[in-house]
């Protein structure tokens, strides 16, 4: 399953035809219905923080064209993320506010996705694999972030800084996020854009109707509660982590056609609705995942990734743009978007 899930990425990137200017000018492309941007209201900062995010991947495609994508809404770059000390490739930026703006952040750190025209492209493929076998914390890329995003909120506090990054960028973002809150306590706000989800997911939605699929999460709720209670250690430290990070509820958008993030969409569902039958099993099995406990037996190491809290937002849109990132500062009543929030424990 991971394999044919990272040839899927590979062979993407291969058959992508290259975006023209257009799609990189902000005049062109850009959001048209923002003319006074609410840092208050969802739809504003969710088209703002894509926007930001868009800037990171023009700032590799044509840099005469990028500075708009920031501009427009009061930022300036504070600082170019290269992939290492040599290279002149980005994979991200920091954007900091240039003006008092009610409700904005002083900084943003805004993280790309793989960019299938960039010459240093295998070592954005090498990052998508450390994705798929849950690694990406183990990167110079990761740590050299997350040390920025330490400085700054460890100055500022974590409600000035927020986080956004789309695929790629959303992992990143996403397992920065949730290091600062394990480890330090700081609930940074963090906006993920089709963050990827590696789970048979999709297999089984091929396979199965939505009764038997949920008799076969329940069937494994039940095997991951008695696996738990074979590992109390990894059970006590699952319940440790869950129980802190459970405050901190990243924002999630994501779209049911798209293959990369649609596990997003089957966890916090299924969990929901075993859950509603089997609360205590339900609730084991939402910290508990096959893959950590097996590392955890081997190694006494775990390597979380699973989801305590968040938002998820969900669009509908054509199959062609769900894992594009320019939906995302469409209107919502373009995307007919919709959310619900997954706050641990269920109720």
């Amino acid at each position: 399953m991971k394999m044919k899930w990272a040839m899927e990425i590979i062979q993407g990137c291969r058959g992508m035809k290259p975006e023209d200017d257009d799609d990189n000018n902000f005049e062109v492309s850009g959001p048209k219905h923002m003319s006074n941007p609410d840092w208050a209201n969802e739809e504003d900062w969710r088209c703002i923080a894509a926007c930001l995010v868009k800037a990171t991947s023009v700032m590799e495609k044509n840099e005469a064209l990028a500075p708009p994508w920031w501009e427009s809404f009061g930022f300036s770059r504070n600082k170019k993320l290269k992939i290492d000390s040599t290279s002149t490739v980005t994979y991200g930026a920091i954007f900091e506010m240039t003006g008092p703006s009610r409700c904005a952040p002083k900084y943003v750190v805004a993280l790309r996705g793989t960019i299938r025209s960039c010459p240093q492209l295998m070592k954005d493929l090498m990052q998508d694999i450390l994705v798929l076998f849950n690694n990406l914390e183990g990167s110079d890329r990761f740590n050299r972030t997350r040390s920025d995003v330490d400085h700054l909120t460890s100055n500022l506090g974590s409600g000035s800084v927020w986080l956004a990054g789309h695929s790629l960028g959303a992992s990143m973002a996403l397992g920065i996020g949730r290091d600062l809150m394990l480890d330090k306590g700081r609930n940074v706000p963090t906006i993920l854009f089709n963050p990827p989800h590696v789970s048979p997911a999709r297999l089984i939605n091929k396979l199965l109707s939505e009764e038997h699929k949920t008799l076969l999460y329940t069937l494994s709720s039940k095997v991951k509660f008695g696996l738990a209670k074979i590992l109390p250690p990894y059970d006590d430290r699952t319940k440790e982590e869950f129980q802190k990070l459970a405050p901190w509820v990243p924002e999630l958008y994501v779209n049911p056609d798209d293959k990369i993030c649609r596990g997003h969409i089957e966890y916090f569902v299924q969990w929901e609705l075993v859950h509603a039958r089997h609360p205590r099993s339900a609730e084991t099995a939402a910290r508990v995942s096959y893959r950590d406990m097996f590392f955890f037996f081997f190694s006494n190491k775990s390597q979380p990734h699973l989801l305590p809290s968040a938002r998820l937002w969900t669009s509908s849109t054509t199959k062609e743009e769900a894992h594009k990132l320019r939906q995302w500062w469409k209107p919502g009543t373009d995307l007919a978007l919709t959310n619900k929030l997954y706050a641990y424990p269920l109720d």
